[in-house]
């Protein structure tokens, strides 16, 4: 009698049975890898905790004293996040830190715009630290330090983002509003590519009819940075606001930029440019094209020890180089309150004017405020 399942084990028996005519064999054979297969298996499994310590080997000197060694993931907005064996993922504000030590490559960016591209020990000098560039070492007080970041990181983690969302439902009006934002940033050595995402949908029913009212805007942008505080870029909109009598909007841009302020906490540009928009009215069938410039500024304001608080607003203004004295206006405010890590309890805020729109009639204004639950990445 024989039980066999290929490559497990089987039991052979002649006759009545007992202890000694029971032979137990294993198919060795059928399950068996190749011997170079074994020989990598084996040499992986011996190497690996020294690849996974190698890669957690930088070390962040505290001004209290105590050391902890992890992997250097990043340094931006006064906060350095390191990956640890036993503390998971950890968070270090700016004023805590001594000095660092790192001997992977990085590309450390100054509140200067001014980057250097190297590996960093760390400093005799308290809250600094020395970057190893070629042939040289130079000191660099921590307060300095805008961003840190790896040069030889994965494509996947370039990418940071967030997303949020609203709903709100107003009894006496009979009113359902839904809000939806949403980011998606790929930072490159010295380029920035922004998708943005941006939708307001308002549905007010009456006895026998109902008033809908939306706002679209999607954009996607690319920014090269020069050495010190200039950059430049172009984008392309598509926007559609019913309430602005604006059936579509498409728009393509160039535009240049000046950091004056960009320090851990603190970030405040302006901008100026020229854009061409291909315009359609809602109560029109045919569509216009236009020129504008563009003169915008931008200020944020981080708070990264938790509750993370990040605050920004902006302001941006069109003036028409088609039609004479027509002035278009965008204002946009977030405030964001960090609930637990990485979601966030806000507000938005925006404003959109336009003296003439491209259909005709009188001046229009569209504004609203919504309170939203997100996430960032």
């Amino acid at each position: 009698m024989s039980f066999v399942s290929p490559g497990c084990i089987f039991l052979t028996a002649r006759g009545p049975m007992s202890s000694d005519d029971v032979m137990i064999h294993t198919e060795f054979e059928a399950v068996n890898p190749p011997f170079w297969f074994r020989i990598v298996f084996l040499g992986l499994l011996f190497i690996y905790p020294f690849l996974s310590a190698a890669q957690k080997n930088d070390t962040i000197y505290l001004l209290n004293g105590d050391k902890i060694t992890g992997e250097l993931k990043k340094y931006e907005n006064g906060m350095l996040r390191l990956s640890t064996a036993g503390m998971s993922t950890i968070f270090i504000e700016w004023d805590k830190i001594k000095t660092f030590y790192s001997g992977k490559y990085y590309e450390i960016v100054k509140a200067s715009g001014f980057s250097y591209y190297g590996s960093i020990i760390n400093s005799k000098t308290p809250a600094c630290i020395d970057i190893v560039v070629v042939n040289d070492t130079v000191t660099e007080p921590v307060t300095d330090i805008v961003e840190i970041t790896k040069l030889n990181k994965r494509f996947w983690k370039k990418f940071y983002g967030s997303f949020d969302l609203g709903i709100s439902y107003y009894k006496s009006t009979n009113t359902l509003q839904y809000y939806f934002d949403g980011t998606l940033n790929y930072r490159g050595r010295k380029d920035l590519l922004s998708l943005g995402i941006d939708f307001f949908y308002s549905k007010q029913k009456f006895t026998d009819s109902s008033a809908i009212s939306q706002k679209v805007d999607i954009g996607f942008l690319y920014s090269h940075f020069f050495p010190g505080k200039f950059w430049m870029g172009f984008g392309t909109k598509v926007q559609k606001n019913t309430e602005l009598d604006l059936d579509s909007r498409f728009q393509l841009s160039v535009a240049a930029g000046y950091d004056f302020i960009h320090t851990n906490p603190i970030r405040f540009y302006c901008m100026g440019g020229v854009l061409a928009n291909r315009e359609k009215p809602t109560d029109s069938v045919t569509a216009s094209t236009n020129f504008e410039g563009i003169v915008a500024m931008k200020f944020t304001w981080l708070k990264y020890r938790f509750p993370d608080i990040n605050i920004s607003t902006d302001i941006s203004y069109f003036p028409s180089l088609s039609i004479q004295g027509r002035h278009r206006l965008e204002y946009n405010l977030s405030a964001k309150f960090e609930i637990f890590r990485d979601f966030f309890f806000g507000l938005t805020f925006y404003d959109d004017y336009d003296s003439k729109p491209s259909g005709g009639g009188p001046a229009l204004n569209d504004w609203s405020a919504v309170f939203t639950v997100g996430y960032s990445f």
